[in-house]
Order: C-alpha cells, then sequence, then structure tokens
C-alpha cells in the first residue's frame, strides 16, 4: 500500500513539474499583433537635421542655440557594480519646443563631458 501510494505521488509529483514548464507561447495565429511606436523620420529643413548622434553638447547648443528647457536623469546603469567607466550613467534632454528632444550621454565618470545618443523629432514638443 505505502509502495503504491509512493508511486502515485511521483507520478503526480512529475506531471506537475512537466505543466510547470509550459512556456506558455500561444500558436494561435489570430492572436493580437503588438503595436510599437514608429519614430518620425527628421525633415531635412528642420533644425535638428544638423545633429548627428555623437556630437558634444557644445557643438549641438553652437549649430542650433540653447533649448527651450532641459531635465536630467539617472540611468539603471549607475547602479551596475563595477561599472568602472561611468559612462551614460546619467542622460540629460534638451527640448525645443514645437522641434522635438535631443538626448545627450555623459561620456564618462571622470569627464563632464555629455554626447548626444538620441535625436527624436516631434512638433508637438511643449518644450519641457
Amino acid at each position: 500500500m505505502t509502495t503504491r501510494l509512493l508511486g502515485w505521488i511521483a507520478i503526480l509529483s512529475l506531471g506537475v513539474f512537466l505543466a510547470g514548464c509550459h512556456s506558455g507561447e500561444s500558436t494561435d495565429s489570430s492572436a493580437a499583433p503588438t503595436t510599437q511606436a514608429v519614430a518620425r523620420p527628421i525633415p531635412p529643413d528642420s533644425i535638428l537635421a544638423k545633429i548627428k548622434v555623437g556630437m558634444s553638447q557644445e557643438e549641438v547648443f553652437a549649430k542650433i542655440g540653447q533649448p527651450t528647457s532641459m531635465d536630467h536623469y539617472q540611468t539603471g546603469k549607475a547602479f551596475i557594480p563595477y561599472h568602472y567607466s561611468g559612462s551614460d550613467d546619467v542622460r540629460m534632454g534638451a527640448h525645443y519646443k514645437g522641434i522635438g528632444l535631443v538626448t545627450f550621454g555623459n561620456d564618462s565618470a571622470y569627464t563632464s563631458g555629455y554626447s548626444v545618443v538620441d535625436i527624436t523629432y516631434d512638433p508637438n514638443d511643449p518644450g519641457y
């Protein structure tokens, strides 16, 4: 009786274990596709067309002027142990009203330089 009970418990445990290993992916082709935001291309007549990824903050401000407002935030890289270079620990967003956003990342933890990491064209940018 005990051996038979232990056999049933082993079979049930194996069944529960295998059921838990299911990946959960659906093979149903009628599933709704996910949508992603599509970045708008920068028009050639926009001042943002003068900017390229990798340009320094000083170079950008000299070419297109000072932004309407700026914000700073820390990235997740700031919390990685042994991330000694410190690059891209802090980001800075330069908002241009009615034009878009230029995002800068710090070059190193040991310098005060920032360079362009992203350019977002948005004619509806409120500027703050």
